[in-house]
């Protein structure tokens, strides 16, 4: 008999997938946040192919971001102020906002599952595995996908859409999606295959 160690995944996976599209809306005031924008800009044409392409599909695309500014659980605010033309930032964030259809929670800490609906938008939709993408890799990317793994869910993470504060704290935290979590990790997010609602 094959001894259980804790919970583990659910038999019955739909194979279902959903992008988790992380702290992309930002007005990059906060510590690191200019290096933060300048990694996230080099990584904005990839985001928003995989956007484009996963929408095709009709996966569901889920924004997760922190709140701004008091709190307000007010996404339309957030989103205006992050796009302000005088607002250094604007033209990144306004290439990578939501499309009609796509969902968005807001966050009061780093993880998307930590205050937020997420779980039970996964649910809802019979998701059972999450490509992550967005800032910053060291931080957020990084304790979402732990609690992404502690609820059973598989883990997709296409390198040229994560951002960092550090090339050595991307580093770390590719090791670590790959080594802890068992994440698969394409180097391009451009090599993944979907079918409906699915990633191959």
């Amino acid at each position: 008999m094959q001894l259980r160690r804790g919970l583990q995944p659910r038999d019955d996976r739909s194979g279902r997938v959903a992008v988790l599209v992380l702290d992309v809306i930002s007005d990059f005031a906060f510590p690191d946040g200019a290096r933060v924008r300048r990694a996230l800009a080099l990584r904005a044409t990839a985001i928003a192919e995989l956007l484009a392409r996963v929408r095709v599909h009709r996966i569901p695309v889920i924004y997760a971001n922190d709140n701004v500014g008091p709190w307000r659980s007010d996404s339309a605010a957030l989103i205006s102020r992050c796009v302000e033309p005088a607002r250094i930032g604007a033209t990144l964030v306004r290439s990578l906002l939501p499309a009609t259809g796509d969902l968005i929670v807001l966050k009061p800490r780093h993880s998307a599952f930590y205050g937020t609906p997420l779980v039970a938008l996964i649910d809802d939709l019979n998701v059972d595995t999450l490509i992550l993408l967005g800032v910053s890799a060291e931080s957020c990317v990084w304790v979402t996908a732990c609690d992404a793994h502690t609820r059973g869910l598989g883990l997709v993470v296409p390198l040229d859409t994560m951002a960092g504060a550090s090339a050595r704290g991307l580093r770390a935290t590719v090791a670590s999606l790959q080594l802890v979590l068992g994440a698969r990790t394409p180097a391009h997010a451009a090599s993944l295959r979907f079918a409906t609602k699915k990633v191959l």
